[in-house]
């Protein structure tokens, strides 16, 4: 499994309608960048997906850069990382040559270490030396991320020397990742040092290097099918973090290894991760905003542990506390949740059920009197809904466009 992305088919689509002040890529470099990152032809996306994708980005670049840059940026990087994740690499990678911060540099190392997963070693190299390019001006954990990102492509294609200079000196927020990759193709005979690795990050009890253990478990877990010896020792690192991270990490990361437990056949184990991320969950008193996703989250996995019946009970409930608290969430923390939970009846295979959820979210994201939370909102939600392939009716994309269509001031 990918460390970002999910699996990526490395071909062209083309097109991102909002400008920047200095591009990066010049037309003669992004033809560099689309032969690099085109093996053959175009992914085949159903041309509602392309739609949606275009208006959530042109919603974006419709948010003023001034005051509201970082704004922007964050969520023109949701877009083409949809984009991206569709396989639409060179239209992901002309929205990131829009993005006017570092986040433009975080778009082109997700697609380095794509094209790296890929096997795509030239393509990688070349979104990697886009991605440096992109990071002059930025603060030193911004120029971090995207340098352990750049790293992790290295890594991914076996250049590890490299990778592990770039990581030298990065602060406790990225330190693991480039182990987090290097063992995604190591042998499971040499697996130990890293597992030694997780767990002195995790004795640590460093909430940062807390979280990142986690990401090595379940990269080190996907090498691990059928070695129960080493599968205690990745779950007993889940357990002893518990008091290091944050629950929802907690809770994310026993529901990643309940998905390769499951992967690997292991559907009893894998239902027993489950239990004990909703264990950690019921422990907790969660705000609605949180507590939809987290739950999304949950019956996403159980869709996958082959428990649809549990995910779809779990998902009506999460609903229900929504509605029941609707009048106390602020408009501009209804849209996501809502979301959130569309993904996971898509999921399910529930087509209809996750378009009336999305048809909620618009509404709800439409609600507030400025513009930038209601760009915010269309955006992420068409981003989402081209992502997970839910097609809107007539109704729903009339008023997605009304949406675009009025956003101006006040932001």
């Amino acid at each position: 499994m990918p460390l970002s992305l999910a699996v990526l088919s490395l071909s062209i689509g083309f097109g991102a309608t909002c400008g920047a002040a200095e591009p990066l890529l010049r037309r003669d470099s992004l033809q560099v960048a689309k032969s690099a990152s085109e093996p053959t032809a175009a992914p085949e996306v159903a041309p509602f997906r392309v739609e949606l994708l275009d208006l959530g980005f042109d919603a974006a670049c419709a948010i003023p850069l001034s005051p509201h840059d970082r704004d922007r940026a964050r969520v023109q990087e949701v877009v083409a990382l949809a984009t991206a994740e569709l396989g639409l690499v060179t239209k992901a990678a002309g929205m990131a040559n829009r993005i006017d911060n570092w986040r433009r540099g975080s778009v082109f190392g997700e697609l380095a270490i794509a094209a790296a997963n890929k096997g795509r070693p030239e393509a990688a190299m070349t979104f990697a030396r886009f991605a440096e390019a992109a990071l002059s001006g930025a603060q030193r954990w911004q120029q971090e991320r995207v340098r352990v990102k750049v790293a992790q492509a290295h890594a991914l294609i076996g250049q590890d020397a490299e990778a592990k200079r770039l990581e030298a000196g990065v602060g406790e927020p990225e330190q693991g990742k480039v182990s987090a990759a290097l063992a995604s193709r190591m042998p499971v005979e040499k697996i130990d040092p890293v597992l030694e690795e997780a767990e002195r990050m995790i004795e640590t009890k460093n909430f940062d290097l807390a979280a990142n253990a986690l990401l090595l478990c379940s990269e080190i877990a996907e090498r691990l099918k059928g070695d129960e010896a080493r599968w205690a020792r990745v779950d007993a690192l889940a357990e002893r973090a518990a008091g290091s991270v944050a629950r929802d990490m907690l809770i994310k990361s026993y529901l990643r290894l309940a998905e390769v437990r499951a992967e690997q056949g292991g559907e009893a184990e894998a239902r027993a991760l489950v239990a004990k991320a909703i264990a950690a969950r019921d422990a907790a008193r969660w705000t609605p905003d949180m507590f939809v996703p987290l739950t999304a989250s949950i019956a996403k996995t159980m869709v996958v542990t082959k428990d649809s019946a549990g995910a779809r009970r779990e998902l009506d409930a999460a609903l229900a506390q929504f509605d029941a608290e609707l009048t106390r969430i602020a408009d501009i923390f209804r849209a996501q949740p809502l979301c959130a939970a569309a993904e996971a009846y898509a999921a399910l295979g529930d087509s209809a059920k996750a378009l009336e959820v999305y048809k909620r979210a618009i509404e709800e994201g439409s609600r507030n009197p400025n513009a930038r939370p209601r760009a915010e909102d269309l955006a992420q939600t068409c981003a989402s809904m081209a992502r997970v392939g839910v097609a809107p009716d007539e109704a729903a994309m009339t008023q997605l466009r009304a949406i675009r269509a009025g956003l101006g001031d006040p932001w």
